[in-house]
This record gives structure tokens, sequence and C-alpha cells, in this order.
């Protein structure tokens, strides 16, 4: 099995987060088709494939499991896990109609189903609460047929058990016993697993700098900048442009904390718009591959990944627009609830960019 590892304008404000002895430092390990091993046996589905479909649409005797390994992931200094939960999303499980999905945990992957049963601990089952419709689309002698059905997710908090070995060996196996009763044989398609830990550990001492937003109605997107002198250039010289439209979050002004990482900045004039990326092999690929497109700008703050949340901070969150052939950042979660109440059609959710501190 596959193992794994995303101010006030006129001055620059900035503001120290004191150490704290003992703090809650909190990751987020996400795995998903990205991960899949075809030969290990990690079946997430792809984007875009057909949900009710082999191979990621599993029936009981193709059970299958994947291992978390946070080894890189523990935060400094830490001295023990306060916590932990599992997040599993899944589409078309009928908890309703008798299917009987159940996960377990283990130290390491399991040499069968069996092993699992009798060597694992029982989290529970996948259940039913829906999250968000989806349309299968097929076609079938001619015409095109189509049906609603729902992506769910299921929750487990991690027992004590659980969090002595992942604490001890740095990695957790969960294992999918699909349809245990197998009274009608239903499949199981997983999108994605969310393992969450909090571990205690002191806070390290950062320093934190505004990042500014701007609106321009004339280019139909935003503009970010952690530079006052930068924000002060545009306010100045560009009013009829750009809109100030206040303090965004708080990033970090450098790397002194290891688990920082850089935000890259590019802009392109043939797009007329400006993208950001915390993911460095994102940054390499659009500077391999859209060299035309893209014009590299640099480093301009420095923020948590997606998958690292210490206390006190917040995802900053993406999302993309065919039809503005832009992209959107906020940390607001009424932002987020208002763009999919009001706008779901013009902006596409990308997931979390990467994790800030509230302005």
């Amino acid at each position: 099995m596959k193992t794994f590892r995303v101010l006030g304008l006129m001055a620059c404000v900035l503001s120290l987060a004191g150490v704290a002895t003992a703090d809650t430092v909190t990751i987020r390990h996400t795995m998903n088709y990205l991960d899949n091993d075809w030969l290990d046996g990690v079946w997430f589905v792809e984007a875009g494939a057909i949900l009710d479909h082999s191979p990621y649409c599993r029936a009981c005797n193709e059970d299958w499991g994947w291992t978390h390994i946070i080894t890189d992931y523990i935060p400094k200094g830490a001295t023990a896990i306060e916590s932990a939960t599992l997040t599993i999303i899944a589409w078309k499980i009928d908890l309703e109609g008798g299917e009987d999905d159940v996960i377990y945990a283990l130290p390491e992957e399991p040499a069968s189903t069996s092993a699992a049963r009798t060597n694992g601990t029982k989290l529970g089952l996948l259940n039913s609460e829906r999250i968000s419709p989806t349309t299968v689309v097929w076609e079938s002698e001619g015409q095109i047929n189509n049906y609603e059905t729902y992506w769910s997710t299921t929750t487990f908090d991690l027992p004590a058990e659980v969090l002595e070995y992942l604490w001890t060996t740095e990695q957790v196996c969960f294992y999918m016993d699909i349809d245990q009763t197998n009274a009608d044989g239903r499949r199981a398609t997983l999108e994605s697993a969310i393992l969450e830990i909090s571990y205690t550990a002191p806070l390290p001492e950062v320093t934190t700098v505004n990042v500014y937003r701007f609106w321009s109605g004339v280019l139909s997107g935003h503009f970010y900048t952690a530079s006052d002198a930068e924000a002060n250039y545009v306010i100045d010289n560009y009013p009829d442009v750009w809109t100030y439209e206040g303090v965004a979050y708080r990033a970090m002004a450098d790397d002194t904390d290891t688990m920082a990482v850089p935000v890259y900045r590019f802009w392109s004039g043939t797009l007329s718009g400006h993208f950001y990326t915390a993911n460095e092999a994102e940054a390499n690929y659009v500077i391999d591959n859209y060299p035309d497109v893209w014009t590299y700008e640099g480093i301009v703050f420095y923020v948590y990944p997606s998958d690292y949340r210490p206390a006190d901070t917040y995802p900053v969150y993406r999302f993309w627009s065919d039809a503005l052939s832009h992209h959107f950042y906020t940390i607001s979660e009424s932002d987020v609830a208002y763009i999919d109440e009001n706008y779901s059609s013009v902006w596409t959710y990308e997931g979390v960019a990467w994790n800030a501190f509230m302005p």
C-alpha cells in the first residue's frame, strides 16, 4: 500500500504572536486521487470520473485502505496529541437501505479484511448525511439520462488507543470494509480523507503583516498585496481602476517559523489579473508550461500550508471564475456563503489555498 507524507495604508503594521509554553497546533493532512496507487490499492475517485463505475466505485469484495504518514507535519516541540478526527467524503452511501461500510484504524496496513476486523479499532460506519448534490448523466440507446444524487461526509473522533500509536509511529492506516454484511451488494466511492490532529506544542514567535485587498470593476478582479508602498502607489495612481476594500487577512513577513511557506505571485497581461499560490509544485508548473500567459513576480508573503493550521489561524479559500478568468481569495466564511448562495454559477470553489491570521 502506498504511504504519504497542497494598516492603515500609510504604514505597514507588524505584530508579534507570543510564544506559549503549551498551546495547540492543528495539522490537516488530506489524501485524495492525487495519492492513488493502483498497485497498492488506493482508489480515491479522480476528478471528472464516472462515480458509479469501476474502479473507484468499489464492491464488498474490493475492500481497500490508505495510510497517512505525518512525520513531516508534526509541530516542533510537540509533547502530545490532544485529539484527532478523520473526515471521509463519500458518494451515494445508502445507510438507510442497509449499506454498512465499516471503517477501521490500524497502526499499519492489514494483510486482509479479516485482519482489519480482528486487529483494527472499529471507528463506525460511513453515513449518508448529504453535503452537496451532484448530477450523474449517461447515454443509453441514443437517449440522455440523468439523476441527482449526493455526496456525504462522516467524521470520526479517533479513540485513545489510536492516538497512542499515531503519536509513537507517526502514521495511521484506515481500512474500509465495504458493505460488510453484503445484504444487497451495495458499493462505495470515496472522494477524500482528511486527518486533522491537534498537538500540544508551543506556538513559534512570528512577525505578521497585513494583506490588503483591492477590487477593480474595470478588470473584474481582485488584487492583494502585503506591501504598504505598493498599496499606497495603487491608491495614489490608480483610483479610477482599483478600489481599496480593506485588510483581507494577516500573513507572515518571513519564514521564521519553519512550517511557513511562501506565496508566489504571477501577473498575466493576457488575462489582466494576478494569480497567487503557496504550492511550489503549482508555481513551477505555471512557470514551465505557461510562460506566455503568466509572468512570475516573486514571493509576496508567507503563510501556513493548507494542511497545517496552528491555533488562531484560519483557512483562506480559493475560487476560480471561467467567466472572469480570475481567482478570488478570502478568509471570510460569510464571503464563501454569499458566493455559494448568489454566484455559484460564476465562481468555482477550488479548496483551501493556505492558512493565515484574521485581520
